[in-house]
């Protein structure tokens, strides 16, 4: 039983490592974006990039309370 907790415990890790590079990846595209947008385009498209990067923050934070939740499993 352990053993499949700490495989699960690996699958996490994995896609938290992917949400956070998503994350990263559109954090960056936001900066480059909001330095070079005009008014028009940071009103009509950054609501969007800001939306995107909430939305890969709330996975990443769901991921890390799955893991939390695992390894209190194995300790208990």
């Amino acid at each position: 039983m352990e053993e499949k907790i700490r495989e699960k415990i690996r699958n996490i890790e994995k896609r938290m490592e992917w949400k956070l590079e998503s994350l990263n990846k559109a954090v960056e595209e936001f900066k480059e974006s909001a330095a070079s947008y005009d008014a028009y385009h940071i009103t009509t498209f950054l609501l969007g990039k800001i939306e995107e990067i909430a939305r890969y923050r709330a996975e990443v934070e769901k991921l890390a309370e799955q893991k939390q939740m695992l390894e209190y499993m194995i300790e208990a």
